[in-house]
C-alpha cells in the first residue's frame, strides 16, 4: 500500500510540474511572437533615430540603442526587421513581429487601430528652407514644391491643409533632404528631431521657418490587446529614464538631451 501511495503521489508531482512548465511556456509565448526574442520593426533610413552606419550595413541610431536596451534588460533577443514604411503597420497587423519603434508620432488615429505607449522623445512637424529662401512660415508655400516623406505625418498636413503648395512625396526622407540640396525642392516638411539632424553643420544653409503648434510625440506601437508587452516595455522605459539611460541616449544622437527631457 505504502508503495501504491509513494507511486501516486510521484504521478501528481510530475502532472504538477509538466503543468508549471507548459504554462511558463505559454507566458513567455504571450509575451513575443517567439520566446526569448522582440522582433522589432523600423524604417532604417530616418536618422538620427536610424539609420545605416557608414559600413552601409549597420543599423544605428538612437529608437536602435533605445530597442537594444529594452531588449536587453527583458532578457530578449532583438530581432530588427527594416521594413518599408508605406507597410510597417500593416506588417504589424500580420503578425511579421511585436512592435514598431521607428520615430512613430502618437495620433488619434493611431491610437484608434494600435496600443501606443507614452511618448518617449518629444516632436512636432517643422519646415524646413534654404537660408536665402523668401518662404517665411507655412502659409508662404503656395506654388513652392515641398518634400515631405510619404505616408507619414508631414504628408498627412499637407494633404489636410490647403496651402497651395505642390506636394513632393519620396519613399525615405533623405531623398527629401537631397531633393533640397539640389534644389529640386524649395521646402522640407519633416519632424523636429530629423530636422535638427540635418541642420547640424548646415546652420548657415538652412533654417527652420515654421514648426507646427500641435506636438506630435513619439511612442512605440503595439498590435491592440498585446498589453502584456506594452507594459513590460514601459516598465523597462521608465527604469531608462529614471537612471539616465535615456538622456545619455539622446545627448549622443540629439546632441543635447532636451528631446526626452520632461517626457515621462
Amino acid at each position: 500500500m505504502k508503495k501504491i501511495v509513494c507511486i501516486v503521489l510521484a504521478l501528481i508531482l510530475l502532472l504538477a510540474l509538466t503543468a508549471c512548465g507548459s504554462s511558463s511556456k505559454k507566458d513567455d509565448a504571450s509575451l513575443t511572437l517567439t520566446a526569448g526574442k522582440l522582433a522589432v520593426s523600423a524604417e532604417i533610413g530616418y536618422p538620427p533615430m536610424e539609420y545605416f552606419d557608414a559600413d552601409g550595413s549597420t543599423p544605428i541610431g538612437f529608437d536602435v540603442e533605445m530597442m537594444t536596451e529594452i531588449a536587453k534588460r527583458m532578457g530578449l533577443e532583438l530581432d530588427l526587421i527594416d521594413t518599408a514604411w508605406d507597410g510597417i503597420f500593416a506588417g504589424l497587423d500580420s503578425n511579421k513581429y511585436d512592435m514598431v519603434m521607428s520615430s512613430c508620432s502618437i495620433t488619434p488615429s493611431r491610437q484608434e487601430n494600435y496600443l501606443m505607449s507614452k511618448p518617449y522623445v518629444q516632436n512636432a512637424i517643422e519646415l524646413l528652407v534654404p537660408v536665402d529662401s523668401d518662404i517665411t512660415g507655412i502659409d508662404s508655400v503656395s506654388g513652392k514644391k515641398v518634400a515631405v516623406q510619404g505616408e507619414t505625418t508631414s504628408h498627412d498636413y499637407l494633404r489636410d491643409n490647403d496651402t497651395g503648395c505642390e506636394i513632393m512625396d519620396y519613399d525615405k526622407v533623405i531623398n527629401c533632404f537631397d531633393e533640397l540640396k539640389l534644389g529640386r525642392v524649395d521646402a522640407v516638411l519633416t519632424d523636429s528631431v530629423v530636422a535638427a539632424y540635418y541642420l547640424g553643420d548646415e546652420l548657415d544653409n538652412y533654417k527652420v521657418v515654421w514648426v507646427n503648434s500641435e506636438a506630435e510625440p513619439i511612442g512605440i506601437t503595439f498590435r491592440k490587446g498585446n498589453t502584456a508587452l506594452c507594459e513590460a516595455v514601459e516598465k523597462v522605459l521608465d527604469e531608462m529614464f529614471a537612471d539616465g539611460t535615456a538622456a545619455k541616449i539622446a545627448a549622443k544622437y540629439f546632441g543635447d538631451s532636451a528631446g526626452v527631457e520632461g517626457i515621462r
